[in-house]
């Protein structure tokens, strides 16, 4: 009874073990998902608040990331900006480095060619010193050899003197015993026999006087030439220079291929602009960065050189700007006149001329003589004057003046009716000049009689400069003529347009019609122009031919 007790306790105690840890799980269970809830509520409200803090703190980031975009962005600009203003300066540096590259090495070129120059003279005067002193070798032997004949002749002389002397005694004691009979001879007393003498000797010695004067006289003859010479070689051997001048063409450069497009203008009306206001042709070409202005007249191809000058640098093309720019080139080169007439008085020292004389003489720059500039020739006359007149003992200043002016009339020459230098003695009169120096100018080409020693000077120190080796080239009108001749040849033949005479002559730029030419025929027309002017014109060295056909095509957008 006992037993069975015992095992029904114990499985109540089992039962009532299971059914407690039953109700223990299921408590526990229940706990278990309140606190799970709970926890994922919780974590669901940290997670909403995490994502909200989140979009707010992405929002701040991406805001503050926008506004560092845009500041960088804004820099990176202005930097580009910058770069792009360093990158036009740069550029525009290297064309102007360019240029005065371009600039300095043709100064290097014409310095070269005036050094071959020089060093080629320098020979010429090696050569000439040496036959000068081989000639002064000779002199000196044949005065040695003079000298011991003079010697040998004294000596002679001394004895014949000695000798004579003995005679002379001789015939003393002779004339006193002559004397004596010819009183008795002649019944004359000796006063009357001295003055039959002295008549007979007075005539003698007018005889011997004129033959004297005769011998002095042809001797005079012969040497002056050799004097004459012995001067004018002196004067040229201190002066000697190199005054021939281009006086066709100017050349002026361009930075850049794209300002000849500006410079032509909408069809052409810059250019025409232009060439009427300056009155110059302007020649643009294939020539790399250089526009060519062809014009006969000095003056003229100045004022336009530094007018379009002006204008490329200025950049502003048109119509209205080319006038405005020509008129103060014309005012510049008058202003340059007027100083260069000036400071040329001031060089050659000639005070007191006339303030209305120096923009005449500065004029002179302006104007060519045979290919001579007339204000170098003129300067160098002053000189070559100056230096004959000190060796022949005259006022040098005095002749630096009549040399300086003796062209002058060339300047104020408006007709060919009368002579340059009548009309140069005519308004040296007019300015107060004096009357010597009238004289000479007015007659250093026979136009006048001469009637001071001033005169021959200036005609000859004239000849002197104009006649060295390289002074002057043809006459201009004959040089002008055969361009002119070889502009007509070009034109001559059908479909030419436009024909330029450039580079002294010696190139021909002919421009064709492209609509009545074709490419083929532009190489037979250059040959056939380059064979008439062979056959028909005179002229030195060679002619290039070149003819240029050009197709252009323009539209506009709107």
């Amino acid at each position: 009874m006992d037993g069975t007790q015992a095992v029904l306790l114990l499985a109540v105690a089992s039962v009532a073990f299971g059914a407690g840890l039953v109700v223990t799980w299921w408590i526990s269970t229940k706990t278990a998902k309140g606190k799970l809830r709970g926890a994922r509520e919780q974590a669901s409200a940290i997670i909403t608040l995490a994502e909200k803090e989140s979009s707010a703190l992405r929002a701040e980031a991406l805001k503050k990331a926008r506004t560092e975009l845009d500041h960088e962005r804004a820099e990176f600009n202005a930097q580009r900006t910058t770069l792009e203003k360093e990158q036009v300066q740069l550029e525009q540096d290297k064309q102007r480095s360019r240029a005065k590259n371009d600039r300095q090495r043709k100064k290097l070129n014409n310095r070269n060619r005036r050094l071959t120059k020089r060093q080629k003279l320098l020979g010429d005067a090696a050569e000439a010193i040496a036959l000068l002193q081989a000639e002064s070798e000779t002199i000196n032997r044949q005065a040695e050899t003079l000298r011991a004949s003079a010697d040998e002749l004294v000596q002679r002389a001394s004895q014949r003197i000695d000798h004579l002397d003995a005679k002379e005694h001789r015939l003393d004691s002779l004339i006193d015993d002559r004397i004596k009979k010819l009183e008795v001879i002649a019944g004359l007393t000796q006063d009357q026999a001295r003055q039959h003498l002295r008549e007979e000797i007075v005539e003698k010695a007018r005889e011997e006087a004129a033959r004297e004067l005769l011998e002095i006289r042809d001797e005079k003859q012969r040497t002056a030439k050799h004097e004459a010479q012995k001067i004018v070689l002196t004067t040229m051997q201190r002066l000697v220079r190199d005054e021939v001048e281009s006086n066709s063409v100017s050349v002026v450069p361009v930075p850049s291929e794209g300002i000849k497009g500006r410079i032509i203008g909408r069809e052409g009306r810059n250019l025409r602009a232009f060439e009427t206001a300056a009155h110059v042709d302007l020649l643009i070409d294939d020539t790399p960065g250089a526009v060519v202005i062809s014009s006969f007249d000095p003056f003229r191809r100045e004022i336009a050189r530094i007018a379009l000058s002006n204008l490329i640098r200025d950049g502003r093309i048109h119509p209205a700007s080319v006038e405005q720019f020509v008129s103060k080139a014309q005012k510049a080169v008058e202003e340059e006149i007027q100083e260069i007439g000036e400071r040329t008085v001031l060089e050659l020292r000639l005070r007191g001329m006339k303030k209305s004389l120096a923009p005449i003489v500065g004029k002179m720059k302006y104007r060519t003589s045979y290919g001579q500039s007339l204000l170098s020739h003129s300067i160098q006359v002053a000189r070559l004057c100056s230096l004959m007149a000190a060796e022949m003992g005259l006022d040098a200043r005095m002749a630096r003046r009549a040399g300086l002016l003796h062209d002058i009339g060339k300047v104020l020459q408006e007709s060919d009716d009368q002579p340059h230098a009548l009309v140069g003695m005519e308004y040296c009169k007019r300015f107060k000049e004096h009357e010597q120096i009238c004289n000479a100018v007015g007659s250093h080409h026979d136009e006048i009689e001469m009637t001071t020693l001033y005169a021959p000077i200036v005609q000859v120190c004239d000849a002197i400069s104009g006649a060295r080796p390289g002074a002057r080239h043809i006459r201009r009108e004959e040089y002008l003529e055969r361009l002119r001749d070889m502009e007509g040849i070009a034109k001559s033949f059908e479909g030419v347009g436009l024909a330029y005479a450039i580079q002294g002559g010696r190139e021909l730029r002919v421009i064709v019609q492209q609509n009545r030419v074709s490419d083929k025929r532009t190489h037979q027309l250059a040959e056939d122009i380059s064979l008439r002017i062979q056959n028909e014109l005179t002229y030195p060295g060679q002619v290039n031919v070149t003819v240029i056909r050009e197709v252009r095509g323009q539209a506009t957008a709107r």
